[in-house]
């Protein structure tokens, strides 16, 4: 699939499902998109340890042929938490550091624009990190949909030893625990300024 059809996908869940939330992971890991399916069946089987039921699944987006799949980046991650729970979508993006076309460098201005502290651990990112993963899910309306989210995240970033960075809640954590805090209070205002403009 085109790079600029895959960004129109992202784009349109993130506008069409607000309040939608994009983290982005950073780790010295090199990945291809095949490693992408290694890291869910490792992140399942940990899941699984919790609940029984829980199940992660991954797709490509976009039909690729199999000339097509060795540069696939986006991709439908489909996770259900437990026996009892709904099944939530989630985009995963996958790119090589050094493709010119990785958004992550706006990613990394954006958060190094908040302060010093955030500024040089962007920066310490930039340098040391092989490959950035974005991880997006729209409508983090209620407690159902959150913890899917927070759950993909963790364990993502536990499995690849990924730094977080969370523009919406300003945070640059390799800490799953301090993201979903920081990422549940930035929620909470976003709900509470939500209803003052009503």
């Amino acid at each position: 699939m085109p790079a600029g059809k895959e960004q129109l996908y992202f784009q349109a869940l993130v506008d069409s499902e607000r309040p939608a939330r994009m983290v982005g992971l950073f780790t010295g890991q090199a990945m291809k998109p095949h490693d992408l399916q290694r890291l869910v069946s490792a992140c399942i089987n940990s899941m699984r340890q919790e609940d029984a039921g829980a199940s992660l699944t991954v797709a490509p987006l976009g039909g690729p042929s199999p000339q097509e799949f060795a540069s696939q980046r986006t991709w439908r991650v489909t996770v259900v938490d437990g026996a009892d729970a709904a099944p939530q979508d989630c985009l995963v993006q996958v790119f090589d550091m050094r493709d010119p076309e990785s958004p992550h460098r706006a990613l990394l201005d954006h958060i190094g624009g908040r302060d010093q502290e955030l500024s040089e651990a962007a920066s310490h990112l930039q340098q040391n990190a092989q490959t950035y993963l974005s991880i997006a899910s729209g409508k983090l309306d209620q407690h159902e949909r959150i913890h899917p989210f927070q759950n993909l995240v963790s364990l993502f970033a536990s499995a690849l030893g990924a730094a977080i960075v969370d523009p919406a809640a300003a945070i640059v954590t390799t800490d799953p625990g301090e993201w979903a805090d920081a990422m549940e209070q930035s929620l909470q205002i976003e709900k509470e300024m939500g209803a003052l403009r009503r």
